[in-house]
C-alpha cells in the first residue's frame, strides 16, 4: 500500500492553468488571446538510485491563443528537490519553458522545451544549464462552460539517465483550465 502511494505521488503533478475559449464569432482582440494562469506540483518517493526524495514546483505561464486550436506561450520554474536519504540535500532548479498546444476537441498534442539550471551532483555549489523536450498527449474534459480538467502524459525526448538531472523521462500532470 506504502508503495501505491508513493506511486501516485510521482506520477501524479498538479497544476491551475487558466485558457480561454475563444468565439470566432465574437472577434480576436488581443485581451480575448492572452491567457496567464500557474501551477504547483507535488512528487516524491525513490529514484532511479534508491534515493528518497520529496519535489514541489511553481510553475507560472503566459499564453497566446493563435487560433482556437492552436496555443503557444511560455512559463517559468522553480522546482526543488529534498533528498532525505542517504544525506540530506536540496536542490533548486530553475528556468524557462516554451510550449505549444493543438486541440482537437477534447484530445490534444503538447510539446515544451525546458531549459533548467540546477547544481551538478559532482559539486553542489556548481552549477548546469539541462536540456528537456517534452512531448506527448493530453484529455480535455469540461466541467462547466470555460472549466475543465486536463490531463496530459509527456515524455522528455532528450532524457539522459547517466547525467541524473532528472528522476525520470515521464511527466504526468493533472491540471485544471478556468
Amino acid at each position: 500500500m506504502k508503495k501505491a502511494g508513493v506511486i501516485l505521488l510521482w506520477v501524479v503533478s498538479i497544476s491551475a492553468w487558466a485558457q480561454r475559449n475563444v468565439d470566432d464569432r465574437t472577434g480576436w482582440g488581443l485581451k480575448d488571446r492572452l491567457y496567464t494562469g500557474g501551477g504547483f506540483a507535488l512528487n516524491g518517493g525513490v529514484d532511479a538510485y534508491g534515493n528518497r526524495y520529496f519535489y514541489f514546483a511553481v510553475n507560472p505561464i503566459v499564453g497566446y491563443m493563435v487560433t482556437p486550436q492552436l496555443s503557444v506561450g511560455t512559463g517559468v520554474t522553480w522546482q526543488r528537490f529534498a533528498y532525505s536519504q542517504p544525506v540530506k540535500l536540496n536542490i533548486d532548479q530553475y528556468g524557462v519553458s516554451p510550449f505549444v498546444r493543438y486541440n482537437f476537441d477534447q484530445l490534444f498534442a503538447y510539446g515544451e522545451y525546458m531549459l533548467i539550471n540546477t547544481p551538478t551532483f559532482v559539486n553542489a555549489t556548481e552549477r548546469r544549464n539541462f536540456d528537456r523536450l517534452l512531448l506527448g498527449l493530453g484529455y480535455r474534459q469540461p466541467i462547466g462552460p470555460r472549466s475543465a480538467i486536463n490531463l496530459m502524459a509527456l515524455y522528455d525526448v532528450l532524457y539522459d539517465s547517466q547525467e541524473r538531472a532528472f528522476a525520470s523521462p515521464w511527466v504526468f500532470r493533472v491540471f485544471f483550465t478556468l
